[in-house]
C-alpha cells in the first residue's frame, strides 16, 4: 500500500467515486440509497450475483421501490446463462463512469457516483484495473474438463497447494472462480493472490483519506460497513427467513431447470433445489442457507480487511458513514 505521509493533499476537481463495501446483509444497499438521495447521485452495483435476471429475491437485488429512490446500474441485466467476468465488468463500468462524470460536469453538477457491492474482485477491478491478469484458454479448457470428470474437490486441493491464501477466501461452491484462479496460477507460475496484490498496490492512499489508482481519472473514497459478529449473524438469519417468506422457493422453482449454470451455484439455491426435489426438509434448508451465508460473509470480510484505504463504519450507525461522506465533500479530508 502506498501512502502519502506528508501534509493533507488537496483533491482538486477530479471526479469522486464513493465505494461502499462490506459483507452480505450488513446494510450496504440502504446506505448507498441514503447517500445517493443526499447527493443526487447514481449507483453502480458491483455485486456479481445481482447482475442476473430472474433471481431478484435470492440475490437481494434492490427492490423496484428502492430503484425509484435512486438510479441503479448493472443490476438485473444478464441472462442466467451468460458468463460475466470481473474484467468485462470493469471495462463496462469504467466506460459508464467516465461518461457519467463528464455528463454531470457539463451540467454544472458535482461529478460523483456511488459503487456498492460485496464482490471484492469486481470492486477492485473497477478501482485498480484488472486487464493484465494472465489468461490461457487451453489451460481453462483443461480445468473445465477436469471439473466435469472429477468434480471440484481435486481443483480445490490444487488451489490449496498453489495459492493457500486465496483458497481461504474463494467461494468453494463457485467452480468458475476456482478455475479462474488455477488458470492464473498454472499459466503465470505466480499465485493469484500475488497478482491481485500488484493491482491493489496501484492504489495510492493519500493523506486526507482518499485514494487514487493508476489509469483511473477519478479519486475514490472507500467506506467499509462492518458490524459485530452477533449483529451480522442475526441480520443474516432474519433476512434469510424474510426471503423465504417473500417467495424465494417459488423463484428457485422457476429457474430449477437451469440449475447447472454458474449463476445458480450461489448461496441458497442448491439447498432450495433439494427441497423442491424432496431430498431436504425446508427447516434444514433454511439452516443450511444461514450457515453458508455466514461463511460467505466471513470470506468477504477477510477480503476487504486486506484492501488498502478502507474507512470502516459500524453498520449499527450508518448515519456516521453519511456524515463522514458529507464532511469529506465539504473539507476534502476525513
Amino acid at each position: 500500500m502506498n501512502s502519502d505521509k506528508g501534509d493533507i493533499q488537496q483533491r482538486g476537481d477530479a471526479p469522486l467515486l464513493i465505494s461502499i463495501v462490506g459483507p452480505t446483509a450488513v446494510g450496504k444497499t440502504g446506505l448507498s440509497i441514503a447517500l445517493a438521495k443526499a447527493l443526487s447521485a447514481e449507483i453502480v452495483s458491483a455485486d456479481s450475483r445481482q447482475f442476473y435476471r430472474g433471481i431478484p429475491i435470492g440475490t437481494a437485488q434492490p427492490t423496484a421501490q428502492e430503484r425509484t429512490e435512486a438510479p441503479h446500474h448493472f443490476v438485473d441485466f444478464l441472462s442466467l446463462e451468460e458468463e460475466y467476468s470481473a474484467g468485462r465488468f470493469a471495462a463496462e463500468a469504467v466506460d459508464w463512469l467516465q461518461g457519467h462524470f463528464d455528463e454531470r460536469a457539463s451540467q454544472g453538477l458535482q461529478p460523483v457516483a456511488i459503487m456498492v457491492g460485496g464482490s471484492g474482485l469486481y470492486t477492485q477491478a473497477v478501482q485498480d484495473g484488472f486487464d493484465d491478469i494472465p489468461a490461457d484458454p487451453a489451460i481453462r479448457a483443461a480445468l473445465n474438463a477436469q471439473h466435469a470428470s472429477e468434480g471440484l474437490l481435486p481443483l480445490l486441493e490444487e488451489l490449496a497447494r498453489l495459492d493457500p491464501e486465496h483458497r481461504k477466501t474463494v467461494d468453494p461452491a463457485n467452480p468458475h472462480r476456482v478455475i479462474r484462479a488455477l488458470e492464473v496460477c498454472r499459466s503465470s507460475g505466480q499465485t493469484y493472490t500475488a497478482l491481485r496484490k500488484q493491482h491493489s498496490e496501484k492504489r495510492q492512499c493519500l493523506a486526507g483519506g482518499w485514494s487514487r489508482s493508476e489509469g483511473r481519472p477519478w479519486d475514490t473514497l472507500t467506506i467499509g460497513l462492518g458490524a459485530p459478529r452477533e449483529f451480522l449473524h442475526s441480520r443474516i438469519n432474519v433476512r434469510t427467513e424474510q426471503m423465504i417468506e417473500n417467495g424465494w422457493l417459488e423463484e428457485a422453482r422457476q429457474v430449477m431447470h437451469m440449475r447447472h449454470v454458474n449463476a445458480l451455484r450461489t448461496v441458497g439455491y442448491p439447498p432450495l433445489f433439494e427441497v423442491l426435489e424432496g431430498s431436504m426438509e425446508m427447516d434444514t434448508a433454511i439452516r443450511r442457507i444461514q450457515e453458508t451465508t455466514r461463511q460467505f460473509a466471513r470470506r468477504q470480510l477477510t477480503w476487504f480487511h486486506r484492501q488498502p484505504c478502507v474507512h470502516w463504519v459500524d453498520a449499527r450507525h450508518p448515519e456516521q458513514a453519511e456524515e463522514l461522506v458529507q464532511n469529506f465533500l465539504r473539507d476534502g479530508r476525513i
